[in-house]
């Protein structure tokens, strides 16, 4: 297995080679996984990719596609021709397809699902019923099964012979139609009599997954389950494949990169995205920031004869902001971890309310003591000191609660809070924070 500082290594290297026009792919490479090499791909400028791609064989490049991320699986076939797509789809297994499907053209796609098999075709059908963020739609359909009426001594003379799928710590047993009816742990077949039918050892526990179930969903159950994997069926029963570990470990890493990258407004954006497509997206977030600004801006407006007459205010204006901003943020990213991990539901989430504005509120007093202090030595102030510590103590507080409202609210929109939740918040503190400090300056200084 190549660990992820022998994946950077040989990436660099890699990346050194081909900019020097060498193509030259490191020893290591050989035990490259699929992920590995996604990797690697995304990490490449435009041009580098359709060179490395041309050196690789034809059974690993749908595996690579399937592995990579949306944006650059769709900036990597638009590089190639309509020949190459056909031939790297053809040799795609179901599961794969269903990933790349999505970006390839449509006269090709159509073309390949009928081309395909009938089994694959049910499979990649099965599939596209489920949408991007359901199980069904990436179900693992490498999995061991077993019908019932096979003795137990036939099938551990069947598991001794054949090498099982990766992850696997149990046989699924299924009848005739392919209907799930239970798993047999593997370790217990050891001790069974070899008289034994497989549905007399079979288990139906709890611990089966419904393919119209979110995908980071059945992630945690499979974490939970304390098994390898879980079988994934649909609503009538039939068994449509499993969901490994391995693959919930995936979505976990999935998911929490696509949280970072959301934090910075690009999303899911590749790295050598074309100029103008990356321009576009980010203008968006742009232009909604420009919004707010005005927005702060129109309240500072409101005071303009307040702080034309004390001029100090405008020096001070950024600490209540600030402070407000840097105490929301904290509320909020802990809020947007407890949704993300289902550990936040209605049933907690006042005692959390409770507990973050008890924290600003306790932090704020703390420093608006020290804001206060040093603004009675600068400026000579007592009544600007009192102000600004009042301000100051406010502010935080409704960022606190603003911090868990607003990602609740964004959640249950169906709005992803990590996108637009740090927005929406900047605009609340500096909003709340400027009309509080200057409202009250108004009222006592003028």
């Amino acid at each position: 297995m190549v660990t992820n500082e022998q994946r950077e290594s040989a990436f660099i290297w890699l990346l050194d080679r081909l900019q020097e026009g060498q193509i030259a792919v490191p020893i290591i490479a050989r035990e490259f996984s699929s992920e590995d090499w996604a990797f690697i791909f995304e990490g490449l400028p435009k041009q580098l990719r359709l060179e490395l791609w041309q050196t690789l064989s034809e059974d690993k490049k749908s595996p690579i596609l399937a592995a990579m991320r949306d944006d650059s699986r769709e900036q990597l076939v638009s590089l190639l021709s309509a020949e190459n797509i056909e031939d790297v789809a053809r040799s795609s297994s179901a599961e794969h397809l269903v990933e790349i499907l999505d970006v390839l053209p449509n006269k090709i796609a159509k073309s390949l699902i009928q081309k395909l098999t009938p089994e694959d075709t049910g499979l990649v059908e099965e599939a596209l019923n489920y949408n991007d963020e359901q199980l069904g739609r990436y179900v693992n359909h490498e999995v061991s099964t077993v019908s019932k009426g096979i003795l137990t001594k036939d099938l551990l003379q069947e598991i001794k012979v054949e090498k099982l799928p990766p992850y696997t710590d149990s046989v699924l047993v299924i009848d005739e139609s392919g209907h799930y009816l239970g798993q047999i742990d593997i370790n217990l077949l050891f001790d069974c009599d070899d008289g034994q039918d497989v549905m007399q050892v079979a288990e139906f526990s709890d611990h089966v997954l419904a393919a119209d179930l979110d995908l980071f969903e059945a992630s945690e159950a499979v974490k939970s389950s304390g098994r390898s994997m879980l079988p994934v069926i649909n609503n009538q029963g039939k068994l449509l494949g499993r969901f490994s570990i391995k693959d919930a470990i995936d979505v976990y890493q999935e998911y929490y990169e696509s949280q970072m990258s959301h934090m910075g407004r690009v999303s899911d954006e590749d790295l050598f995205a074309p100029v103008f497509t990356s321009s576009r997206r980010r203008a968006v977030w742009l232009g909604i920031n420009l919004v707010t600004a005005f927005a702060a801006s129109i309240v500072i407006g409101l005071f303009d004869k307040v702080l034309a007459e004390v001029v100090t205010l405008a020096v001070l204006m950024p600490i209540v902001a600030s402070m407000g901003g840097i105490t929301g943020s904290q509320t909020l990213t802990l809020t947007i971890r407890g949704l993300a991990t289902g550990q936040l539901a209605k049933s907690n989430l006042q005692a959390l309310g409770n507990k973050e504005v008890l924290v600003a509120f306790f932090n704020g007093l703390l420093w608006a003591a020290v804001i206060s202090f040093i603004t009675s030595i600068w400026f000579e102030n007592n009544a600007l000191s009192a102000i600004i510590a009042f301000a100051v103590v406010l502010n935080m507080v409704i960022a606190a609660i603003a911090g868990i409202a607003i990602p609740v609210l964004l959640d249950k929109m169906g709005i992803d809070p990590a996108l637009a939740g740090s927005v929406i918040l900047t605009t609340v503190t500096d909003v709340v924070g400027f009309f509080v400090f200057l409202g009250s300056a108004s009222l006592l200084l003028l």
